[in-house]
Order: C-alpha cells, then sequence, then structure tokens
C-alpha cells in the first residue's frame, strides 16, 4: 500500500492534574495516529507511540511534581498561581507514495513570561518506513551544507532588509554551529529547515524557518 493512500488520524489524550484540589498542571497530546497495514507503517505509528507515550510519562510524572511545588509556595507566599501547561501537536507537511514528513511541537509553559515550544522534524521513506536525512536528498559528493547555509544566510539578510523578521546581532557567527541538519522537515515545494528558539534569533521570533531551494535532485518526493 502506497503512502499516498495511509491513513493518518490525530491521537488524543488529554488531562487536568490538581494538587489539594487545585489545578496545577494541564496536559495535552495530539500526534498523528497511521494506519498499520504493512511493516513499514508499523514502524512509523510505533514510533510515534512511544514519543507521545515519553512526553506524557514527563509531563504527568517530573513536571507536574515541579508544578506542585510552584503551587505551594505560591500559597505559602500568598500570591496568585497560573497553572502550567504542556502540550503536543503536529502538522503533516508531505503525504506521497514515496515520502512522509511532519513536525511535532511539544510546548511548555512553567511559569514566567512565556512557555517553550521544542521542534522536531521526521521525514520518512516509504514503504520501508526508514527515516531520510538531509543529505539522502542531494547527489552523491554534493556539497549540501554548504548549500544549505548559504541558502539560509541570504534570506536572513533579505529578511533584515525588509524589515521582516528580528536575528540576534551575531547571528552570522551563531548560524554554523547553530545548524542541526536533523532539524527539518520536508513540504511540497522541498525541504525546510528550522533552527531552536534563542539559537539565531530572540523568542519573539519563535522557531525560523527556512524553505530551501535547492537542485531537482533535492526534491522532496
Amino acid at each position: 500500500m502506497g503512502g499516498a493512500g495511509m491513513k493518518i488520524e490525530d491521537g488524543l489524550w488529554k488531562q487536568t492534574l490538581n494538587w489539594e484540589g487545585e489545578p496545577v498542571l494541564t496536559v495535552s497530546l495530539q500526534f498523528p495516529r497511521l494506519s498499520e497495514e504493512t511493516a513499514g507503517q508499523r514502524r512509523i505509528a510505533r514510533y510515534y507511540r512511544q514519543a507521545a507515550e515519553q512526553w506524557k510519562a514527563r509531563w504527568t510524572g517530573p513536571l507536574f511534581l515541579r508544578a506542585q511545588a510552584a503551587a505551594r509556595l505560591a500559597r505559602e507566599q500568598s500570591r496568585p498561581f497560573r497553572p502550567w501547561e504542556a502540550a503536543l501537536t503536529y502538522r503533516l507537511t508531505v503525504q506521497s507514495e514515496t515520502l512522509l514528513s511532519l513536525y511535532l511541537d511539544a510546548y511548555e509553559f512553567s511559569g514566567g513570561a512565556h512557555g517553550v515550544t521544542v521542534r522536531q522534524g521526521d521525514t520518512w521513506e516509504l514503504p520501508r518506513g526508514l527515516p531520510r536525512s538531509l543529505a539522502s536528498f542531494f547527489p552523491p559528493r554534493f556539497r549540501w551544507r554548504r548549500a544549505v547555509l548559504e541558502q539560509v544566510r541570504a534570506q536572513i539578510e533579505a529578511r533584515l532588509a525588509n524589515g521582516e523578521a528580528w536575528f540576534f546581532e551575531d547571528w552570522r557567527q551563531r548560524l554554523p554551529a547553530a545548524f542541526d541538519p536533523e532539524h527539518f522537515y520536508c513540504t511540497q515545494a522541498g525541504p525546510a529547515v528550522f533552527f531552536p528558539l534563542y539559537r539565531i534569533a530572540p523568542y519573539a521570533e519563535g522557531i525560523p524557518v527556512f524553505p530551501l531551494s535547492l537542485p531537482e535532485e533535492a526534491a522532496c518526493r
């Protein structure tokens, strides 16, 4: 069965966790639940079930204990306490006969001015259900890392010139070390790379994403 016909539904789990009758943490998980007609589909489905369980265990375990402690301290100091939040969401970006690509966003708010989001990009070869690397979309001996960084630099400079975005003053120095080839996903137009919060830009810019315009061989298909 080809990937284009593979059924993908939302796996959902929500819970509000209380301490002494007071809500201190809300947890919400939305993750891809795949049909499992083939070995490849079963492999991918198992991966996302395990990922969801790992986040659930983190949030209902250590994070919940931290939220209880924060609520207890707020009560002792007669301060209001805003319940903490944790959420997992995903976005499907490509589903074809030979490729499945998506990204997961894990968000946590644990007090302070704002929460933090961690993104994970995944791209799978179908029908085998094996992960694809960014390098695998390029021809052998192609200097893809240099090409990617050149594309990103050009896009940052254009965004700055147009006043569309704000990056750290030393973003050029930060960029090579901040780039992680695992931080990518595919779109219908081709690969897109992203950078975690605070690596090359302030929080207000979110997670910077850079679509790549690369040789035909690099197309996500």
